[in-house]
């Protein structure tokens, strides 16, 4: 129990944090650079790296790590500023996710050997699936079924977040490896 409780916090933490900066710095920069993009969905969605590294590192454990977090920011976020978006969306994001995540395991094994040794090539794929089930959930959640724009907007906005994301997880992780705690 207390490992799943570690896990859990900081699957949270690193999920409310990314959120975090991309509520306070992200969309302000969105809204003065593409003033016409709805703000329904990310340019750079950071939290979608923290949910690609969770499922690489948790497996389907992290379904449950995130989707307190989830709810948690969506209602402060989109509740709280009485956004329109569906109560539903905390749960798609993460089912959206789950089943990239899936797929990822069902293809794994065509992979070859060499790239999957090197865990960042195996999130950067998780990414991309999990940001493709996400935006299509999200957009037809959201938006009319032929709103290709806003499936787009979520895909490029999960892809790029997810990547920043684990960019700056790989460097937090060297930084934390290469100090000396004593």
């Amino acid at each position: 129990m207390g490992k799943w409780l570690i896990e859990f916090v900081l699957v949270a933490v690193g999920y409310i944090l990314s959120y975090t900066l991309t509520l306070g710095f992200v969309y302000p920069l969105q809204k003065i650079i593409f003033p016409e993009n709805a703000l329904l969905a990310s340019i750079l969605f950071l939290p979608h790296g923290i949910r690609a590294i969770s499922f690489f590192l948790f497996g389907i454990r992290a379904a449950i790590y995130l989707l307190p977090a989830h709810y948690l920011m969506w209602y402060i976020s989109v509740h709280g500023a009485d956004i329109g978006l569906d109560s539903f969306s905390p749960l798609v994001s993460v089912l959206g996710c789950m089943i990239g995540y899936l797929f990822f395991l069902s293809i794994k094994n065509l992979l070859p050997k060499n790239i999957l040794e090197k865990g960042w090539i195996s999130v950067v794929i998780i990414i991309v699936l999990s940001a493709f089930f996400n935006s299509f959930g999200l957009s037809r959640l959201h938006f009319s079924i032929n709103d290709f724009e806003q499936l787009i907007t979520y895909f490029l906005g999960d892809v790029l977040g997810g990547f920043i994301c684990l960019i700056f997880a790989m460097y937090l992780w060297r930084i934390l490896k290469n100090t000396k705690f004593r």
